[in-house]
């Protein structure tokens, strides 16, 4: 019995630790969850994934696109 209340009682002391910790955690970060940051935050990710996108389609569209004809011609010189 005194070790299942030993538990008990170590188990609420760490709950109540716990929830302290969280609350003066909250408080210290509250604006890091205001609408306004959440916003600049979402913009920010929105410009990067807008950066990432058009480098990508310009590395798509500046590069040769090579015919049948073409390809052909470089797969029967490789055998050779």
């Amino acid at each position: 019995m005194t070790k299942r209340l030993f538990w008990f009682c170590l188990g609420a002391a760490a709950a109540v630790f716990g929830i302290n910790y969280m609350k003066k955690k909250a408080e210290d970060d509250s604006e890091a969850f205001s609408s306004e940051n959440i916003a600049d935050t979402m913009t920010d990710m929105i410009a990067a994934l807008k950066k990432y996108v058009v480098a990508l389609w310009q590395g798509v569209t500046s590069g040769e696109s090579l015919d049948d004809e073409e390809l052909a011609k470089i797969f029967d010189n490789s055998r050779n």
